[in-house]
């Protein structure tokens, strides 16, 4: 097996990415990329190659671990499927709308940018929360749901990695520790701080929801979505006000829509202490947001059922429509996975880290390493594998040069937390699109710049950080 390939080894990534983004098959990209990783494994066996790379799908496919992935992304696309088409938002959104509570798009940006900083504890939760919540409101307004995907893509990983009082903070203490870190706790809230692409991304979230700033791709998505909401008003005017000034709210089904997601949130630290045995940071992340999504979708088919007499052949085509609309997502999910674990083999995120072996000044090594790990994360598509490739990488680095240890931890942390970020092949990047109901591509697409924008700043200030150590 070849695990020593240098460059070669970035191509199944690179080509996929590529691929994905020139063609919009994003299925048949990644799973190009698997069978090409392979091949390359096996290199001059093209056909063990080939052989290798369908037995690592399959195991993919069923191991324990990734089978709470697709049950919980598939309910929550059920979730979603009996709460719009059970009617139960539409009652949500015309209570939002006569509370005032998001009276205009500001108030909407600002209120999903809120949302999505509340609920820390869990990324793919926070996205999920986000999007299903703002989805109607911004369809109402007239704002696109590129920009909500981008608004929740925004503020899930930067804000978990920036509240470490969660899984992600477990990972990184302990990946910390190992480097024989003397204070590990102090070097991770230091490097919380030093990490500037999360707040880079967050301000920047923050700063599009009070605008509503618009470049680059996401100006025709937000044009269309405009003229969209404009046609229905219209429509609507032209149908006359039947039914009144006022739209009749039924409180059980706005109570159903909160409940059930108020649910989904707080069960999930719940989960985490009772699978942690008392410890959140311990616990066990898929296992507590699988069974807070399976809680909150059956509270949504008895709240349903009972607040709007929605029939049992109604909600039953309702959870198998949401299924069904987000199983595409589920299968690119499922295959980033596989991609992912073959580009670990092939030793991609060792030869980027190799790049470091070469005699360089002190101070362009947090910038550097910030870039590198940018790069590893967007290749293989996981910022967790990243932090497990950079900050065995760059703890030892500090510690020989006599560098800060937290500003070196900080933009190894920085650079994952783009590369989830912006990369398609992303698990929260993928999330993000299903979450929010867009396409995919779309949303890379039009989040690319805003995340590039911030990669720029972020580089700028480790530079500054660097010259000043």
């Amino acid at each position: 097996m070849n695990t020593d390939l240098g460059w070669i080894s970035l191509l199944p990534s690179l080509l996929a990415i590529a691929f994905a983004i020139a063609t919009r098959k994003v299925i048949w990209a990644l799973l190009g990329g698997v069978l090409l990783a392979h091949v390359l494994l096996f290199m001059p066996n093209v056909g063990a190659g080939l052989w290798s790379g369908t037995i690592s799908l399959g195991e993919t496919l069923i191991e324990p671990s990734n089978q709470l992935i697709w049950g919980f992304t598939l309910a929550i696309g059920a979730l979603f499927g009996v709460l719009e088409r059970g009617g139960t938002f539409t009652h949500f959104v015309r209570a939002l709308e006569q509370k005032q509570i998001v009276p205009n798009k500001r108030r909407a940006r600002l209120f999903t940018w809120l949302l999505g900083v509340a609920v820390f504890i869990e990324s793919n939760v926070s996205i999920m929360t986000s999007g299903t919540t703002s989805r109607p409101v911004y369809d109402k307004l007239g704002i696109s749901r590129q920009k909500l995907a981008y608004l929740v893509d925004s503020t899930c990983a930067p804000v978990c990695i920036l509240i470490p009082l969660n899984a992600w903070g477990a990972f990184n203490l302990g990946l910390i520790g190992n480097q024989g870190v003397a204070d590990p706790l102090t070097t991770l809230v230091y490097a919380v701080v030093l990490n500037f692409y999360a707040i880079v991304a967050l301000m920047m979230a923050f700063g599009v929801a009070w605008t509503g700033w618009s470049f680059g791709p996401m100006r025709r998505y937000e044009r269309e979505a405009r003229l969209k909401a404009a046609d229905i008003a219209e429509k609507n005017m032209s149908l006359g006000e039947a039914r009144g000034p006022k739209e009749v709210i039924h409180r059980g089904a706005v109570a159903t829509v909160l409940v059930s997601l108020i649910t989904m949130v707080l069960l999930v630290p719940i989960m985490l202490y009772i699978t942690g045995d008392g410890s959140i940071v311990r616990g066990k992340g898929m296992v507590s947001v699988f069974v807070a999504i399976v809680t909150a979708l059956v509270i949504a088919i008895i709240g349903t059922a009972w607040s709007l007499r929605t029939s049992w052949k109604t909600l039953i085509e309702a959870i198998l429509r949401g299924a069904w609309k987000i199983l595409p997502l589920a299968i690119i999910l499922w295959l980033a996975i596989t991609l992912g674990d073959a580009t670990r083999t092939l030793g991609s995120g060792a030869y980027l880290a190799d790049i470091l072996n070469e005699a360089l000044p002190t101070w362009i090594l947090p910038a550097l390493i910030f870039l590198l790990a940018a790069l590893t994360a967007f290749a293989i598509g996981s910022s967790w594998g990243t932090f497990a490739i950079m900050l065995p990488l760059a703890i030892p680095l500090a510690m020989s040069l006599g560098l800060p240890v937290p500003l070196l931890v900080g933009a190894a942390l920085a650079g994952g937390i783009f590369g989830d970020h912006a990369s398609p092949i992303s698990d929260t990047t993928i999330i993000a699109s299903l979450a929010s109901g867009v396409d995919h591509i779309e949303h890379v697409q039009t989040q690319l710049p805003y995340a590039l924008l911030a990669a720029f700043v972020t580089t700028v200030l480790y530079v500054i950080a660097g010259i000043m150590m």
